[in-house]
Formats: structure tokens, sequence, C-alpha cells
């Protein structure tokens, strides 16, 4: 009797684990995809509601205490990225590029998202116009999450498949 392994039966070991890894490789893909977009999604809804937060914050001490207008902020979403501005001197507070693969979907008409609050925290565009909308993230594999915006100042995460 022979010891050690055939070379049959190292290349049915071979085939066993191209078999396993062929079916694990494209679940990962997608777990790590959905992963990035949800991050993406969850970070995009939390300065949403810091722009919001410190919008109503300076309507507050605008009418209560001096002006402040050159401090309102909006929030410029492009498809690959969105920056903090300072309203009146689009002065940048803070740029934050997206995951590998995911993208912001083009508005109607521009590539560019601006979003601003007034005193009662609703979204307004840049020409002070109710949004009411929604702003979608687009992952490489199609899938995609929406923050939707309506005109009484309240946005909500959503996911459509």
């Amino acid at each position: 009797m022979q010891k050690g392994f055939a070379t049959f039966e190292i290349i049915c070991v071979i085939f066993i684990i191209a078999v396993l890894m062929s079916a694990a490789i494209p679940n990962a893909v997608r777990m790590i995809d959905r992963a990035a977009l949800d991050y993406e999604t969850k970070k995009l809804y939390t300065d949403l509601r810091f722009v919001q937060s410190f919008d109503r914050m300076t309507y507050m001490q605008d009418s209560h205490f001096k002006t402040f207008d050159d401090e309102s902020v909006k929030l410029v979403v492009y498809p690959d990225r969105y920056v903090f501005e300072k309203n009146a001197m689009y002065e940048i507070y803070s740029e934050h590029y997206f995951s590998y693969g995911v993208t912001a979907a083009k508005r109607k008409g521009t590539d560019v998202w601006q979003i601003k609050f007034d005193d009662m925290g609703k979204p307004k565009n840049n020409k002070d116009e109710a949004i009411s909308d929604s702003l979608n993230l687009i992952s490489r594999r199609g899938k995609k999450n929406s923050i939707v915006f309506d005109s009484v100042g309240r946005f909500r995460g959503g996911l459509e498949e």
C-alpha cells in the first residue's frame, strides 16, 4: 500500500474548493456592496439632521440676538461626494466622498442637490422652494437607498429594490 494522495484525489479536492468559493464570493461582494450603501445612507441622513438642527439654531439666534445670515449652512450633494457650505460665502466646512461604487442619483436637470433648511426645519432648495422629492444613493450593483423629503420638514430614509 502506498502512502500519500493520488493526483485524482487532489484534483477532486481542488474542484470541491473551487465550487464552494464560486458560491461564496458573489455573496461576499453583495454583502460588502450593501454595507457600503447602508453606511453612506446613514451618514448622509445624520449629516442632513445636523444641517437641519444647525439652521434651526442659527435662525433662533437670528431672531433673538443678532443677524447670522452668513452662518447658515447648506448641504450640496454631488454624484460622488457632498460638502457643507456657508450660504453667503460658499466656504466649505467639510467634504465627504462616497465609498467606492456608491453614487448619488442626478436630480431633474442637474447633477447637484443643494439642501438648506428654514427656521421651521423645512428643507429648501437654493431658490428657497420647498423640497418634496427623494435623494437616491445607488450602489454599483444597482441597489438603491432613498432619503425622502416632504414639504412639512420631515425626511426619512427608505430602501428601494
